[in-house]
């Protein structure tokens, strides 16, 4: 094709403003669109029981070799509930609120026939010598109850890569001169392998913020009235309750896949 003879289109500043006018009201209506969905959404599902569908995970056959030094497969959690949490291998403050949650949750289920597992991604972890993994919430028990897997940059799956490309749950871990910049919050997986968040809202189970609530509101009391502070959106008693509770639904329904 001669392109020699092709002259550059004329534009007509009339036309690209009404052209970029309506792809504003284009995108303005479809936020509203989205907005009013998700507000309609909530409505229906706000007594609702079930645990909100947040996302699924996109590639569940993924190898992990595990603080035992035995080769899983992501596999192997499905048929199960599993609590997912990212530490270092020495845990540290702003990790508690979501250990303590785990703790209660654990103790909960702790006489029960079914008890979730746990995947503790370890942020220092190393796939050359997983025994130094052993150590990272030993109290809730050995492999294969909770299976310990490096998220080192050296390991066989970066935390970041790993999660980015498939779990997928918005643990994307930053590197930083004292260490990791790390989410901590759980993360709840049912049987089909589908991260789960509060029944009727679509919110993951982020106990440091709810702690962080607390604390600001403990520290506007004691410079105002009670009367003067709201309260906190949630608390950390509740939230627990919210997801014993979410468990037990799973337990109870274990065919279901998502919020209806």
């Amino acid at each position: 094709m001669d392109v020699s003879q092709l002259e550059p289109a004329e534009r007509d500043p009339k036309k690209l403003r009404a052209t970029a006018f309506k792809l504003v009201i284009f995108i303005v209506i479809s936020g509203l669109v989205l907005n009013y969905a998700y507000r309609q959404y909530q409505a229906r599902t706000h007594n609702s029981e079930r645990p909100s569908l947040l996302t699924k995970i996109t590639e569940p056959e993924v190898e992990l070799l595990t603080a035992d030094g035995k080769q899983r497969n992501l596999q192997d959690l499905k048929g199960e509930i599993t609590l997912v949490i990212t530490l270092p291998s020495t845990p540290q403050p702003e990790s508690q609120p979501s250990i303590d949650a785990l703790k209660e949750v654990m103790e909960a289920f702790k006489d029960s026939p079914k008890q979730p597992r746990i995947l503790v991604f370890v942020l220092d972890g190393s796939n050359v010598a997983p025994e130094k993994m052993s150590g990272v919430l030993a109290d809730f028990g050995a492999e294969p109850e909770v299976l310990r897997v490096a998220a080192n940059e050296e390991g066989k799956s970066s935390l970041r890569s790993f999660l980015k490309a498939k779990m997928r749950f918005n643990i994307t871990p930053t590197g930083k001169e004292a260490g990791f910049d790390y989410d901590t919050r759980l993360v709840l997986l049912d049987q089909h392998l589908h991260v789960r968040g509060w029944p009727g809202f679509s919110r993951g189970w982020d106990f440091e913020k709810v702690a962080r609530y607390e604390n600001d509101y403990a520290a506007a009391l004691e410079v105002k009235a009670k009367e003067e502070v709201p309260l906190p959106p949630m608390r950390t008693p509740l939230l627990r309750k919210m997801l014993i509770d979410s468990i037990n639904y799973l337990y109870a329904n274990p065919d279901e896949k998502g919020q209806k």
